[in-house]
């Protein structure tokens, strides 16, 4: 099959890995450094899975590509961009995001509608990934844990079955939820309780564990649950909480996304997880002062954000 990962850092380009490795003809959109290093040395994985492939890259989306599906791993910010990108280079077709954060659907639907295409949430299935993967360096990622997969589709649509048996089919375990809206909160709070603490103290995903940052990530967790709550997406705190430690374990020795950019002097996904939650918290006249103040000292940090593709 013939696929394109548009945003081909990290998770993207693990996920291109995989199918690459099963035989899959993959195009791995990602940025200049990163593609030139794959064309010279290929592609290479470390940690869980080891492996070495030499999928296609390019740095830009050429007009008419013939792929069957697109699986997007853009940062949230650059969502709507890429997806017009995408709309304008190519029909109609099944695309998959697994990115993090609230608005990603939205912002596909204003990409892909500018674009060109017709009724795209037919076309668009949504996805929560919770696996620990590090860009280390251009052509080279570490594949630091493996949690869960889980794919849904919106109303009248069938794209994520088809990226389920694509998945399954490359050894990738994948789960299908008649509820992926619902299963996106759940990890925007695991996010919105971990992230940005690992970003502000630059310390790996196992340092929460314990206290002092236990408790930072438990009362980051307790305000996102009020948002999801009053969005009308209840949880019950303890099977969060429970998970939230599970997913930390899992991945103990990896860098959550939002420190991999904070070393990198990268942007963060800040508006899509603790800014989306302090803007849908005032809709409904919440008071959230940790994660106010964790995302205004991280707000503060971060460099100016420039278009990206991974």
């Amino acid at each position: 099959m013939r696929l394109v990962v548009f945003g081909a850092g990290g998770v993207g380009s693990l996920f291109g890995a995989f199918l690459a490795r099963a035989g899959h003809d993959v195009l791995l959109v990602g940025r200049k450094e990163h593609v030139q290093s794959i064309e010279r040395d290929g592609l290479r994985v470390e940690g869980v899975t080891n492996m070495a492939v030499r999928p296609r890259v390019a740095t830009a989306l050429r007009a008419g590509e013939r792929a069957t599906m697109v699986i997007l791993t853009v940062k949230t910010y650059d969502t709507e961009e890429a997806c017009r990108t995408i709309a304008r280079a190519m029909s109609s077709r099944p695309i998959l995001s697994l990115q993090n954060g609230l608005g990603n659907l939205e912002a596909m639907e204003r990409g892909l509608s500018a674009g060109g295409w017709t009724t795209p949430r037919l076309n668009i299935a949504l996805g929560v990934l919770s696996w620990g993967v590090t860009y280390l360096a251009p052509g080279h990622i570490l594949h630091a844990g493996t949690g869960s997969l889980v794919l849904g589709d919106l109303s009248g649509g069938r794209a994520a079955k088809r990226f389920a048996s694509l998945f399954e089919g490359v050894g990738i375990p994948t789960q299908y939820t008649d509820d992926v809206i619902r299963a996106i909160w759940r990890k925007v709070i695991i996010n919105a309780a971990a992230n940005p603490v690992t970003a502000d103290h630059k310390v790996l995903n196992g340092e929460l564990l314990t206290d002092p940052l236990r408790g930072q990530a438990i009362s980051l967790m307790r305000e996102a649950l009020e948002v999801a709550a009053a969005e009308g997406y209840p949880f019950a705190e303890h099977e969060v909480e429970d998970e939230l430690f599970r997913v930390l374990r899992q991945t103990a020795h990896n860098r959550s996304s939002m420190l991999q950019d904070a070393l990198r002097s990268k942007p963060m996904e800040l508006e899509a997880i603790s800014g989306a939650l302090l803007e849908r918290g005032q809709r409904h006249g919440l008071r959230l002062p940790h994660t106010e103040r964790i995302y205004k000292r991280l707000l503060a940090k971060q460099p100016a954000r420039a278009s990206a593709k991974g």
